[in-house]
């Protein structure tokens, strides 16, 4: 039985935040994609509001939450994410999150190792890996102030879908996507590259630390990568680069996005690891 989802709204110091919640018990709270917001787990939490609480709140300038004209960075969204949970009282959670949530969710561990029991993450942003850099310069050029390569991409769409290039309509479509979620894509794009590799946390090649000095080596809590055995090179080396963690574990589920796809199973490992390590703890 599908048990009825609250919705919440608080102000905190750097703007409005709005998070659905559902069910009681242990404390979880899931951290959305990089380019969705909160209401991407609702199949998942569907299947666990029966045993836990679960949190899934809109990060700053994302979905229903309050979009301020910020300079938007991880350490910005932890902040938040902080306030918010001193906010309602929330004292330790356990952590789940996705692309750009998973990076903020591991960033707090980090900093705030005494308020989390652990972790689960699939995707994980936040790391310096092969394809990254790539990435990111042609995120940059495509969402550059000066449109150049956006101009060209929108002169080649219509020969593009004449042709069947899909490729090219395909990132006409992320293109959209990106210039619709402006602070996604300044965490991820639209920063000094020194800003981004300050606020990385691991990564094979990196030989850096994150932004307050702090590395994966260094991260406590027990966590959990849930990777998809068809998912892409680069999602699988940011994987590897989070098993720098002394307590992480690979889990390998059958198919690729997880979340959009299988979130049943994604539901069952979150429930196996939270009886495994949470409550085995308290």
């Amino acid at each position: 039985m599908t048990l009825p989802i609250r919705n919440g709204r608080i102000r905190l110091s750097q703007g409005q935040i709005f998070w659905r919640e559902v069910g009681q018990g242990v404390p979880i709270v899931l951290l959305h994609d990089t380019w969705s917001d909160g209401g991407e787990w609702l199949a998942v939490v569907d299947l666990l509001a029966e045993q836990y609480h679960c949190l899934m709140p809109d990060l700053l300038g994302f979905g229903e939450s309050e979009r301020p004209r910020l300079h938007y960075s991880v350490a910005l969204e932890v902040d938040c994410l902080a306030e918010w949970l001193e906010a309602l009282r929330l004292r330790r959670v356990s952590l789940v999150g996705v692309g750009v949530g998973a990076w903020v969710a591991a960033s707090f561990a980090l900093k705030h190792e005494e308020k989390v029991d652990g972790l689960v993450l699939l995707a994980p942003e936040g790391v310096k890996v092969v394809g990254a850099e790539q990435r990111w310069r042609g995120g940059r050029s495509l969402l550059s102030r000066v449109p150049l390569a956006r101009w060209l991409l929108n002169l080649v769409a219509p020969v593009a879908k004449l042709l069947g290039w899909r490729s090219v309509l395909k990132l006409q479509e992320r293109v959209r996507l990106w210039r619709r979620s402006p602070a996604a894509s300044q965490i991820l794009f639209n920063r000094r590259p020194v800003e981004i590799q300050a606020e990385y946390i691991g990564g094979a090649s990196s030989g850096s630390t994150g932004t307050h000095g702090q590395h994966l080596s260094w991260l406590k809590a027990p966590l959990l990568l849930l990777q998809g055995d068809a998912e892409s090179s680069l999602i699988a080396a940011q994987i590897r680069a989070y098993t720098d963690a002394p307590r992480a574990q690979v889990q390998t589920l059958p198919g690729q996005d997880l979340l959009q796809t299988a979130p049943d199973t994604v539901a069952r490992s979150i429930h196996a690891f939270m009886r495994n390590n949470i409550r085995s703890n308290g």
